[in-house]
């Protein structure tokens, strides 16, 4: 077999599990970090398929510039048709939380308000439309970038013009309604191959996780801050939900996510104390928790792995015996 899985990323910690299981399958890949190298836009990309893993939070790991030079990339796959998984339109959607909103909205997925700010200005004068808890947080996020709770304006007001406050990597601020959950729980359902795999449900009882990815010097957070997106990977607070089934928010994340290029995902959501639904954040670079999936029997990573190998078997014309 000449052609390869090429997976598309920044951070050689998050491959680890994915190289493992493409090992154990006999699938041949090669990883493109690019945060490190360049691609030769004169000649025409090789044959196979691009799996593209590109993060929002590449910045916090010296890879400032790596989603727009993945979406140069991505353009000139796309360009000489190659089989792309997680297209440029997703790679829009995984760096702007902005854009999730929009085309969430667009097929009737509740989201929390949000008023998306350019400035310091303006995000204390958007502040005055709020009469309860709010949060901030990054337009280009993951990890919980600039996550924080404030109860009033007052709070806002000292953390934006203080030295500690957090500017967003692309010049925008998102302020939200702070979901008040009962239980304190959120739920991220996965979806590989454009379709359901399961759900995980977190404990968010002391708040959500912040990714390990993060230094070891920021593991105390002060009061003020959560974060509003957990990391998968980390902590025993995440759980499979054995019975959950496809339902009507599940249908319509699938509309979602096929009609934004995107084939591998973990969309997550919160529920108000009325049990109003919320969906907050699309993550198009998942990952997954070891133990949470320790006693099941479906694996992300491994389920992903299939995937990419059931493909090029498929761009190869072979057939694939069951």
């Amino acid at each position: 077999m000449k052609n390869k899985i090429y997976i598309i990323h920044e951070n050689d910690e998050w491959i680890e599990p994915l190289r493992k299981e493409l090992q154990d399958i006999n699938a041949p890949s090669e990883e493109w970090h690019l945060g490190k190298r360049n691609v030769d836009h004169l000649d025409k990309p090789p044959q196979g398929v691009f799996y593209n893993r590109m993060s929002a939070s590449s910045h916090t790991r010296g890879h400032r510039y790596a989603p727009e030079y993945t979406a140069v990339v991505l353009n000139w796959l796309e360009k000489n048709k190659r089989r792309v998984i997680n297209n440029s339109k997703a790679l829009s959607l995984e760096i702007s939380k902005s854009l999730q909103y929009k085309e969430l909205q667009n097929l009737e997925i509740k989201t929390p308000r949000t008023i998306y700010c350019s400035n310091k200005e303006s995000i204390l004068k958007s502040a005055n439309i709020f009469n309860k808890p709010f949060i901030t947080k990054h337009n280009r996020a993951g990890k919980g970038l600039g996550v924080k709770l404030f109860n009033n304006k007052r709070e806002l007001d000292s953390y934006v013009s203080g030295k500690d406050f957090e500017p967003s990597i692309d010049g925008i601020t998102l302020l939200q309604d702070y979901i008040d959950a009962s239980p304190k729980v959120i739920t991220r359902v996965e979806f590989v191959n454009s379709k359901f795999l399961y759900a995980v449900e977190v404990d968010a009882s002391e708040g959500f996780e912040l990714c390990p990815a993060c230094p070891e010097d920021q593991i105390d957070i002060p009061q003020h801050e959560i974060a509003g997106e957990f990391c998968p990977t980390s902590g025993n607070k995440f759980k499979i939900i054995k019975n959950y089934k496809e339902n009507e928010l599940t249908k319509k994340y699938e509309k979602f996510i096929a009609a934004n290029g995107i084939e591998i995902a973990g969309i997550e959501y919160i529920a108000d104390k009325k049990g109003a639904i919320y969906t907050y954040d699309v993550n198009t670079n998942t990952n997954y928790n070891s133990q949470a999936e320790k006693n099941s029997e479906i694996k992300g990573m491994r389920s992903i792995a299939a995937f990419l190998k059931e493909e090029l078997l498929l761009l190869s014309n072979i057939k694939i015996v069951a």
